[in-house]
């Protein structure tokens, strides 16, 4: 499915120093990953073996018997449509390595020696194993539909891992054979290691854990074997569990190498060119999987950390109070509609006003009701205006652009684009001139959303002195008000909480049908959906319509789908000529500002 594959790592139930045994546990679960439709998976340090074989390591016959262990295992799961990571010790000359062995096709198609040997507290590797070769190159496996790296366990704890090295040869996964050892406190700083790290690369990571048969004469494993993903872990085994378990997760590796390849920071290797790096070519085809689940809310899921509508309003309300001091400006202006972006916006420069110690009065909220506004809204947008303490200020536009339109030869009752952006174009130019008034700063409302598909009046709505919603999507707007309205005093939680369930509309024409902006665009929170894969992951459109597919499965069917994506890319291409003159505005989420993350000729 356009480059998403499911990798696994497993913790399973060791037999210490039977890697006849424990070959056939890890065929076991590699054949059952393999019915899972899992594309490559990993098992713990030393698998074939044990970890804590202590100086049996040494003996002929425990080595031995891993390598002829590891033939079998290459045999038994020739058929399957995997790549598989296995541990074991192995014996060249009078040195013995803790090593990795890749197997696909019936044979190992490559081996990766541990660089770094723990020898502190429980840990003594020095004693038996001997470091990988400082000249050795870094090796990368080339399955051609991804690339993916090796490093064992404390390789990931050093100051500069390999698979920091490996990054200029593209690696979309790491894969990690650890056995670390379990106390108070260490699951949590494994997790942040390998998050860490996932985030760096911009790839998936995922480590395999010993945990049930390990000795446990001086310290306990406990697996916990997990899956992270740029930062995030999306997969994790439970601790201390007797049972083998396969920890799987879907990543999207097109959608990495995208974001890799807008990130430099990430070939940053190049500055240690004494690190030699080799790709291994592995002739594999490897299933793609489809994910079980795709999240319907992109936007939260990436940018939904704990409290992130507080975060919000500090990044809006910072953004513009230092606007303000740089405009030597105390006053706002804020056009107030009833809808939710306005009700953001008003939040927010109400924050930027605490933020510099002005009173709320100094915000001055302009309610301008036109040929679709219905008492409803007029009457919220008041009630809003009045809640949050700013001055409020009526002014009736219906008038003068009946005039307007009649100036320019409009046919009256002919309810067209010109007579919709007409009062766009007042309410901005009404904005505008009281704040001029005023020595104040307009204060835009229009979201990412809308930017996004140009559903904004060319200098009209499009055109703001600072643009606080710019970054923040529609699903995200409303989102806020509903998170914000609980932590309100009632009145003002009342009338955020009806703002956010309220139908979206400009209110331009006098039919609440027609107003209806899902209604004429699709559902925002497929567009939101579409924007942010479209954006961050290089989707296609093939792509972000089976995904939509997965996602919003009953709840909105493969024709509105597809409906939708249309309008969006149609919309959003031709908007750019309006987003190459936007108005500054905070980065919250992403931007679609020239000047930051979106770049595009207009006449593309």
């Amino acid at each position: 499915m356009n480059g998403f594959y499911k990798i696994a790592a497993a913790t399973p139930r060791l037999s210490l120093g039977d890697p006849a045994a424990n070959a056939k546990e890890l065929v076991r679960l590699t054949k059952e990953a393999a019915k899972d439709g899992v594309a490559a998976i990993v098992f713990p340090e030393l698998s074939i073996t044990g970890y804590t074989c202590g100086d049996m390591f040494f003996r002929d016959e425990l080595l031995r018997a891993a390598s002829a262990a590891v033939e079998v295992f290459a045999a038994k799961t020739a058929s399957l449509p995997l790549v598989s990571i296995v541990g074991l010790p192995i014996a060249e000359g009078p040195a013995i390595y803790n090593a990795a062995a890749v197997v696909h096709g019936g044979k190992v198609v490559g081996t990766v020696r541990k660089h770094a040997l723990p020898n502190y507290g429980e840990y003594y590797e020095r004693r038996q194993f001997t470091p990988a070769p400082a000249d050795e190159p870094l090796t990368v496996f080339d399955v051609g539909s991804f690339r993916f790296g090796v490093e064992i366990c404390e390789d990931l704890w050093t100051p500069v891992p390999p698979s920091s090295l490996m990054a200029e040869c593209g690696v979309d996964v790491v894969f990690n054979l650890s056995a670390s050892t379990d106390f108070l406190g260490k699951s949590q700083r494994r997790r942040s290691l390998v998050e860490q790290q996932s985030m760096r690369l911009g790839c998936a990571y995922a480590m395999a854990c010993a945990g049930t048969g390990e000795s446990s004469s001086d310290a306990v494993f406990g697996g916990g074997s997990l899956v992270a993903t740029e930062g995030r872990t999306v997969a994790e085994g439970r601790l201390f569990d007797a049972a083998p378990q396969i920890v799987a997760a879907d990543v999207d590796v097109a959608a990495m190498r995208h974001r890799r390849r807008s990130s430099s920071s990430v070939y940053c290797a190049h500055s240690v060119p004494e690190a030699e790096r080799k790709v291994v070519p592995v002739a594999a085809e490897l299933p793609e999987h489809a994910p079980d689940a795709v999240s319907r809310s992109p936007f939260l899921d990436e940018y939904g950390e704990d409290g992130w509508w507080r975060k919000l309003l500090d990044i809006q309300s910072a953004g513009l109070a230092r606007r303000m001091s740089s405009a030597s400006v105390g006053k706002l202006v804020v056009g107030v509609s009833g809808g939710a972006d306005s009700a953001l916006a008003l939040l927010g420069a109400s924050a930027a006003l605490d933020r510099m110690g002005l009173e709320r009065d100094s915000l001055l909220a302009v309610v301008m009701p036109g040929f679709g506004s219905t008492k409803t809204s007029h009457n919220r947008a008041v009630a809003l205006a009045e809640a949050v303490g700013a001055s409020v200020r009526v002014v009736d536009i219906r008038e003068s652009c009946r005039r307007h339109l009649s100036d320019i030869g409009h046919v009256e009752g002919i309810h067209d684009i010109a007579y919709e952006n007409a009062q766009a174009r007042e309410r901005t130019q009404v904005l505008m001139d009281l704040a001029n008034m005023e020595h104040a700063l307009v204060v835009g409302t229009g979201d990412l959303s809308e930017i996004a598909l140009g559903w904004n009046t060319y200098n009209g709505d499009h055109m703001s002195m600072y643009q606080i919603n710019a970054s923040v999507p529609k699903t995200m707007v409303l989102a806020a008000l509903r998170h914000i309205a609980s932590e309100s005093e009632e009145r003002l939680g009342d009338i955020l909480r009806r703002t956010a369930s309220s139908p979206i509309t400009p209110e331009l024409i006098p039919d609440a049908a027609a107003n209806d902006s899902e209604v004429r665009l699709g559902p925002y929170e497929l567009h939101d959906f579409f924007l942010f894969h479209y954006l961050v992951d290089g989707a296609t459109a093939d792509k972000l319509r089976e995904m939509a597919q997965i996602a919003f499965a009953g709840v909105h069917s493969p024709e509105v789908v597809d409906d939708t994506l249309y309008k969006f890319i149609r919309r959003f291409r031709a908007a750019q000529y309006k987003r190459n003159c936007v108005p500054d505005g905070p980065k919250v989420t992403l931007s679609l500002s020239p000047r930051a993350d979106w770049r595009m000729p207009s006449d593309m």
